[in-house]
């Protein structure tokens, strides 16, 4: 309980990151998805959490980085969550 509280207060900062999955045609789609984070290893974590709930396994996560200041006010991202940017 200590460290979920930890997390919770701990700074969220927007990342964008790229998602490639193969398609049932075996091409490559590559998505990005916006995730605020107190981290780039949590962004990643929560990532893979919500892909293995949804029983998503063929994927790699192939760029984390932090959003720009401009994305980050248009991803108006609140803590803890994923958006789909395209």
């Amino acid at each position: 309980m200590k460290a979920i509280r930890k997390m919770e207060s701990a700074k969220q900062m927007p990342f964008v990151t790229t998602v490639s999955f193969a398609d049932r045609d075996g091409m490559t789609v590559r998505m990005q998805y916006g995730v605020a984070a107190p981290s780039e290893q949590a962004a990643r974590s929560e990532l893979e959490r919500r892909f293995i709930n949804q029983e998503i396994y063929n994927y790699s996560i192939s760029e984390i980085r932090r959003a720009t200041s401009s994305e980050a006010e248009s991803l108006n991202l609140s803590a803890g969550s994923i958006k789909l940017l395209n």
